[in-house]
């Protein structure tokens, strides 16, 4: 839109330059308008061009003016000022819209010695033919030197004010396409972000309500009390399913959320979550090594979600009557994460899912160590170590 608004300025304005040439060259031919008239409307045709055949555009000007110096009408001519003056417009609009600086002051050194030559020979025409001499070209030369020196500064001025305008306005495309990549990597993270926390939910506490559902299925007509038991796990689960989701939700809608600064950060989450398991039939120990200190959000919820997934896939994988230990051990440089069950002596393999990648991601991220697998006592372990001090790189800071 505005670069569209820009052409049509400078159509009007060219048109505009057009008329003016026109109509001086008229007045200034007073004694034979007609022939002013013809030389200002053949000269303003040529100007039209002037933005984009500007070296073309001074060469046929010089053509126009050569041709109409010498020819009189009734003894009169026209005037040199207004030879000099159609010159010196397209001697400017050849340093201004010029390729290159050098066709523009080349072009414009030849049109220099084209107009002292031109007004040479017109001196020659008046008053009859001498030989020139040099102090007579020095006369000459010297008021149209100072006339093109006054063109091309103001020329060059516009010339470079032209240069900045355009070099700003790639720049602000260049920063808005920046920003606008910047953007949609940030939402594709953002997104990542989500469905990882979303797989979290969801994955852990869908399995625990399918396991629970189908203990009540089978204990509904056999022992009922359990089948009440498992109907409050299931009802427990979900609800605790629900909020996190409002969590996560919540996050996304408040202004400048941050996924990974939020979540459980407490150790009593933790807690809570093995009470959880524990209500859905796994035996599971909990042991503390030092005094949690204050988590960064990130950390915590990497914490959180790294023994929430091991305990889901000790519920979908152990067998029968699953056991497991949880082990936190808090130190001043890391927090260690162990969860191991205690499976068949030979465990079936395990699907490396998303579970597995994301713990490792999250684990990653932070610069930390990861591992996971079959125990050479039987069982599945899950060993973690997340630095609490790394720097923006993810790296771990010294």
């Amino acid at each position: 839109m505005l670069l569209s608004v820009r052409r049509r300025l400078g159509l009007l304005t060219d048109v505009a330059v057009s008329c003016v040439v026109a109509g001086v060259a008229t007045w200034w031919w007073h004694r034979f308008p007609l022939g002013g008239l013809l030389y200002g409307v053949m000269a303003g045709v040529l100007l039209l061009g002037r933005r984009r055949r500007p070296v073309a555009v001074l060469a046929s000007v010089a053509v126009l003016a050569a041709v109409t110096a010498p020819v009189r009408v009734d003894g009169t001519w026209l005037h040199e000022g207004m030879l000099l003056i159609t010159l010196a417009l397209a001697m400017y609009s050849a340093v201004v819209y010029a390729s290159t600086l050098k066709a523009a002051f080349t072009a414009s050194a030849v049109t220099l010695l084209f107009a002292v030559a031109l007004l040479e020979v017109r001196e020659q025409l008046e008053f009859g033919w001498s030989p020139p001499h040099l102090a007579d070209l020095r006369h000459t030369a010297a008021p149209l030197l100072a006339y093109a020196a006054f063109v091309w500064a103001l020329a060059l001025s516009v010339r470079f004010a032209r240069q900045r305008r355009v070099s700003a306005h790639e720049r602000a495309i260049s920063a808005a396409r920046e920003h606008a990549h910047l953007t949609r990597i940030a939402v594709a993270e953002e997104r990542a972000t989500i469905a990882r926390e979303l797989h979290d939910i969801v994955a852990h506490s869908l399995s625990v309500i399918v396991l629970q559902a189908n203990g009540a299925a089978y204990a509904f007509d056999h022992d009922p009390g359990q089948a009440l038991t498992a109907l409050k796990t299931i009802s427990t689960t979900g609800r605790d399913a629900l909020a996190e989701i409002q969590q996560l939700v919540q996050t996304l809608r408040s202004d400048g959320g941050d996924l990974a600064g939020q979540g459980p950060a407490a150790l009593e989450e933790i807690e809570a979550m093995v009470d959880r398991a524990r209500g859905a039939g796994l035996l599971v120990d909990l042991a503390l090594d030092g005094k949690p200190p204050a988590l960064p959000g990130g950390v915590a919820l990497a914490v959180y979600r790294i023994v929430q997934e091991s305990l889901t896939n000790t519920l979908k994988h152990a067998g029968p009557q699953p056991e497991a230990v949880v082990r936190l051990a808090y130190r001043p440089e890391a927090v260690e994460i162990e969860v191991r069950d205690t499976g068949d002596a030979t465990p079936p393999p395990r699907p490396g899912g998303h579970g597995l990648v994301g713990m490792r991601e999250r684990v990653y991220l932070y610069g930390g160590e990861f591992e996971a697998g079959p125990h050479a006592d039987g069982g599945w372990r899950v060993r973690a170590k997340v630095p609490l001090h790394f720097d923006a790189e993810g790296t771990v800071a010294g």
